[in-house]
């Protein structure tokens, strides 16, 4: 990585983009010849000075500081994402401090300013070399993060904002009380995740990417309240390449819950996608194909195979600011003709969005809401409602605030809202939860 990181530096001197920083002048955030401890002090009254952060983090980066210098560039970048010196400067910090990935997507960043002078452009393409090898040297990355959540939910069952059930009954409606295990109770519950995230870059340009993730839930208020779930997928994709490909995965999902439901899905998914790179962020964009095999090994008839397509598009800028768009339509197709409600059409729309908090290194603001909807294409049952098909509309959003805690730790606190509205009251429901806990990752 010394090597790598040197010729970085001497490329950030050819730039000599920071000579605007030599002028003298009663700017207090002036920071010609000012040493790195001034700089260090006039810190507080500076923080609006992309031209000073920028700078300050340079002469970190020349200490050796990788990670001081990551904070005060993402500062500036932020506060002047044109500042071609600080981008470079950010890379070299990031590649300082163990993120050779990010290094390479900022110099992508800078390449593809058209103004860039040929002789720099060629420079800085030897250094994206010189990065991307350092980043994946032809073997798999892992990533290990291990999560805890201590949380209160008003509705840990889902249960419906109902206290009695109308059936009809040859011809006559009858009104029933619920059983209170039916009813929506409230309480206090534990969660822990684990997931592993490995990726490799084939020679090829392909990328490969396996993800496995493990999930428990438990209340001691409500047992049956608790479950366990494992994700696994794996993916093969071209799509990060700038010109564009196809990518293709295939996944595996299973639910136990201490209500006895048993749930195992298996999925295959594929299409084209493109990646590409902006002034100041990264971007992709995918669509394709989804086919589901979805089975309820406690009750086979509510069983379905689901066809649809699914598309995405997401940005990451050089500030650290994210947001993802997903869209989602298909068919969910019953096993069992004797399946209540028959097939179901289903859309959902999902926007996602990350902020940093600037003078924090790795706080930040995650808010996530999704739409949802399902018809069905038969009465669901003559008993309910023997007119109406079942339609249900799901609203979900959660707000989470992210904030370092030592230095792999994050602590996070959040608020959750699911909202589900339908034409049969049976299957309406409304609950609200906060949340605080750990996560750990390296």
């Amino acid at each position: 990585m010394t090597w790598v990181l040197a010729r970085l530096f001497g490329l950030l001197a050819s730039l000599g983009l920071a000579a605007a920083a030599q002028a003298q002048d009663s700017n207090p955030c002036t920071s010609a010849g000012a040493s790195l401890p001034q700089m260090l002090s006039a810190v507080p009254a500076c923080q609006k000075d992309a031209l000073f952060l920028a700078t300050l983090g340079q002469k970190l980066n020349n200490e050796g500081r990788y990670l001081e210098a990551a904070d005060h560039l993402e500062r500036a970048l932020m506060l002047d994402p044109s500042l071609k010196d600080a981008q470079l400067s950010y890379a070299i910090a990031l590649t300082g401090s163990g993120d050779p990935l990010s290094a390479a997507a900022l110099l992508d960043n800078l390449l593809a300013d058209r103004t860039l002078p040929a002789e720099l452009r060629t420079l800085i393409q030897r250094q994206q070399n010189a990065v991307a090898t350092l980043a994946d040297p032809g073997r798999w990355q892992s990533r290990i993060t291990l999560a805890s959540r201590v949380g209160y939910d008003s509705n840990l069952m889902g249960s419906p904002n109902l206290d009695s059930l109308s059936l009809t009954l040859a011809g006559q409606t009858v009104v029933l009380p619920l059983d209170a295990s039916y009813l929506a109770r409230s309480g206090s519950y534990v969660r822990a995740d684990a997931q592993l995230d490995l990726r490799r870059n084939a020679p090829d340009g392909a990328r490969w990417e396996a993800v496995a993730s493990l999930r428990h839930r438990y209340s001691a208020v409500v047992s049956e309240a608790g479950s366990s779930q494992l994700d696994l997928l794996a993916e093969r994709s071209n799509t990060a390449t700038g010109a564009g490909g196809s990518f293709v995965s295939a996944s595996a999902s299973g639910l136990a819950s201490q209500t006895g439901t048993r749930y195992v899905a298996f999925a295959l998914a594929g299409g084209w996608g493109r990646a590409w790179h902006g002034s100041s962020a990264v971007c992709e964009a995918r669509l394709g194909g989804e086919w589901q095999d979805r089975n309820y090994l406690n009750n086979q008839v509510l069983s379905g195979r689901y066809r649809g397509l699914t598309s995405f598009l997401s940005c990451e800028q050089a500030s650290g600011m994210q947001w993802l768009l997903g869209l989602k339509t298909g068919r969910d197709l019953a096993v069992d003709a004797a399946r209540p409600g028959g097939d179901q059409h289903q859309d959902s729309l999902r926007l996602s969005g990350y902020w940093p908090i600037t003078g924090v290194r790795g706080s930040g603001l995650l808010a996530d809401f999704e739409l949802s909807h399902q018809d069905d294409s038969s009465i669901y049952s003559e008993l309910i409602d023997s007119v109406r098909t079942r339609s249900i509309s799901r609203h979900a959003a959660r707000l989470e605030y992210q904030h370092p805690f030592f230095n792999a730790m994050q602590w996070t606190f959040g608020a959750e809202k699911v909202a589900q509205s339908s034409s049969l009251a049976l299957f309406r429901q409304d609950n609200w939860g906060v949340y605080t806990g750990l996560r750990m990752g390296w």
